[in-house]
């Protein structure tokens, strides 16, 4: 997800710039260090900081812990650890890490936008009894007496406004459940 405070490193794009220094036959440190250049500037922030913990002799898990604490970060770091542990195609490891992070960023776009409608409605639910109650107050004031004055109008009121508040409860139930 996006920080609101500013851009948030692009995870996929530093493990295809990773890739790609380990296929030029750059050791994992080198291959850090040079992808800074090719990244945005908030990954070659986070790269900077791994090098340089890199650099200083730090072990490879902890030298790279800004990049793990990142979401999906930790699919990047263990490729790596990986690939020391057992050897493989670090290269391969981490351009199927890229896609599947810049899948998981188009799936939570997409999930956004098909439920832009629910959380539309969630917003715009508390105010239609509102809006209603006014517009009767306009068109036929006496109306709006007699709903706020009588027990049958004040029972309707008590009636809709449960029912809002159900409709409420279940659009933001379905917005949070598909993580929004």
């Amino acid at each position: 997800m996006r920080a609101r405070g500013g851009p948030e490193p692009d995870l996929p794009e530093i493990s295809r710039a990773l890739a790609r220094g380990c296929a030029a036959g750059l050791p994992v440190p080198e291959a850090v260090a040079r992808a800074q250049a090719a990244v945005d500037d908030a990954s070659a922030r986070l790269l900077a900081d791994c090098a340089a913990r890199l650099a200083a002799g730090d072990p490879t898990r902890v030298a790279l812990a800004p990049l793990a604490e990142r979401p999906g970060g930790m699919a990047v770091v263990g490729a790596i650890e990986l690939h020391a542990d057992l050897g493989g195609d670090l290269v391969a490891s981490l351009f199927a890490v890229a896609e599947g992070l810049a899948d998981r960023e188009r799936l939570r776009l997409e999930a956004r936008a098909q439920t832009a409608q629910a959380r539309i409605a969630a917003q715009a639910i508390p105010l239609a009894p509102l809006a209603s109650l006014a517009l009767l107050g306009v068109l036929a004031p006496s109306a709006l007496g007699a709903l706020v004055t009588t027990a049958p109008g004040l029972a309707v009121l008590a009636v809709a406004g449960g029912l809002t508040l159900v409709a409420l409860v279940l659009l933001r139930r379905i917005a949070a459940g598909v993580g929004l």
